[in-house]
Order: C-alpha cells, then sequence, then structure tokens
C-alpha cells in the first residue's frame, strides 16, 4: 500500500496484501452471510468494469485488502488470489471434498486446475486429472495427479469408470467447462456425487433429469468469500499448497501470455513482473 485515505483505520502505508478482486456492496444479504461474491449489488471486477488488473497503481475499497505474510512474496500471493482461492472454494465449500473420495478434475494443467489437483490432495482425495496432451498430463502428475486422462485420444466416462471399477467419481471440477466436458462430467459421477462447473463455455447439452433421484448435485462456482482468501492465505504460507508459476513476463510483453493461452499452451499460471 503506497497510499491510504483519511478515513482508513484498517490499513497502513507500506503493508503487503493482496486484492479481492470483486467490487460488492457489503450491506446485502449475501454481503452480510459471508457470500460476497453473489452480492445483489455488484459493481462488477476489476480488471473488467473497473480499470487495473494490469497496472502499477489502483485505487479500491479499504475492504478489498487483505495483508498477507512475510512469508508470502508478490508472485506466489499474486497466484493466491485466484489460482488457488479459487479451487480451494470448489473442493472445500462446493463439493465437500472428503479423504477417499475420487475426484475427476478436467482441465487439469491449467492455472487454476493444476492447484485444485493439490487443493483435492491435501484434502485426502484421489486425483484422475483429465487435459488433452500427454505433456500437460505428466504436469499434472508432478502436482500430485494419481491417475490421467488424455479428453482428446480417451473416451473420459470409459476411463473414469474403469479407473473405479464401475463406480464414478465422487467429485468432478470441470474448469473448462464446454457443452462436451459439462456432458462427460456429469456422467462420470457416482451415486451421491458431486459436479462443479468451474469454468463455462457457450453451449447447451441433453440432461436426463432422473439422475437427480440418484442425489446427485449440480452446481456451479463463484470465487471465493474474503475469509476464505484468508485461509488460504494461512494455507500457503505454511507450504500446503505450492504456487506454480511457469511463465513470466514484463508488463510490456503481456501479450505474450494471452497467445500462450489461446494457444492452450500455458502450464500453471503465468505471472508479471513490475520490477
Amino acid at each position: 500500500i503506497v497510499e491510504v485515505g483519511s478515513g482508513v483505520t484498517a490499513l497502513s502505508k507500506g503493508e503487503r496484501c493482496l486484492v479481492h478482486f470483486y467490487l460488492n456492496c457489503w450491506n446485502c444479504k449475501w454481503c452480510r452471510i459471508g457470500r460476497e461474491t453473489l452480492c445483489s449489488n455488484l459493481r462488477g471486477n476489476v480488471g473488467t468494469v473497473v480499470d487495473g488488473g494490469f497496472a502499477e497503481y489502483v485505487a479500491l475499497p479499504y475492504q478489498n485488502f487483505i495483508p498477507i505474510p512475510d512469508e508470502l512474496d508478490y508472485e506466489a500471493a499474486a497466484v493466491t488470489a485466484d489460482a488457488i482461492c479459487t479451487p480451494w472454494h470448489v473442493m472445500k465449500s462446493r463439493a465437500h471434498v472428503k479423504p477417499m473420495d475420487d475426484v475427476l478434475i478436467i482441465g487439469a494443467a491449467g492455472g487454476v486446475g493444476i492447484h485444485a489437483v493439490q487443493m483435492a490432495k491435501l484434502f485426502g482425495a484421489r486425483v484422475i486429472a483429465v487435459d488433452i496432451s500427454e505433456e500437460k498430463l505428466a504436469f499434472c502428475r508432478q502436482y500430485g495427479a494419481d491417475e490421467v486422462i488424455n479428453g482428446r485420444a480417451q473416451d473420459i466416462v470409459e476411463e473414469v469408470s474403469r479407473l473405479t471399477d464401475g463406480k464414478g467419481v465422487e467429485v468432478c471440477a470441470d474448469f473448462f467447462g464446454s457443452p462436451q466436458t459439462a456432458e462427460a462430467g456429469i456422467n462420470a459421477l457416482s451415486t451421491a456425487g458431486t459436479f462443479v462447473i468451474v469454468g463455462v463455455e457457450p453451449g447447451t447439452f441433453p440432461f436426463n433429469i432422473s439422475r437427480l433421484l440418484r442425489e446427485q448435485v449440480i452446481t456451479g462456482n463463484r470465487y471465493c468469500s474474503y475469509e476464505e482468501m484468508r485461509e488460504v492465505i494461512r494455507v500457503v504460507a505454511r507450504g500446503l499448497v505450492k504456487p506454480v508459476v511457469t511463465k513470466r513476463v514484463a508488463l510490456e510483453d503481456v501479450e505474450e501470455v494471452f497467445d500462450t493461452l489461446s494457444r492452450q499452451t500455458l502450464l500453471g499460471r503465468a505471472a508479471i513482473s513490475f520490477d
């Protein structure tokens, strides 16, 4: 923090922080019960409706700043703010992952997915990672995946059935979110399994509602709460989840990152350096 407003007492100049990038009202029902990303009066996100996502300096409400400990450098904190906080919310609050669960992660080598692999392992699950190249699958194994499926070369549902002796998975988290991956993820669920969609691509697919009689849960995910962000900062500071950055660029070279993303070749997260 380089400057604080005259009425701010909760933060001080020089304090190291990360930013929760949802601009919420703090007064509606959702904000009051700690589910701030569902805010009824949401003003958008930093980097979309408010400039500053790639800025050296940005002015934001003091509530959006969360202090970080000395154990976290700025690169680790930047990854924590989204790529680790999001899968924490997925695995803990939406899917309620438990020890011995089989967890299917679609898009597992991406910036959020690779941290979901680590998160599911932290919660004691067996992880089945899905991605589209052998390089990406090897990357997933490096960070803890127990089994891998090549989504281009193999049938996801058939492979899950084989790996689980026909049972299916207790949890599927889809970080890609196409109609094809969502349909596969739902069809791979066990009885009473939970499907969480995180990434979203446009489109629809047929759905047999009788599946719900098996007490399956199909739900979405929206970032994380402020309290969850504080929890995750502690988790990362203790070394329980490793921030994964495989590409670093200067601000003026940020288009390189978008090019890599568009070609679907980025492993883990990229970081922008202001040094």
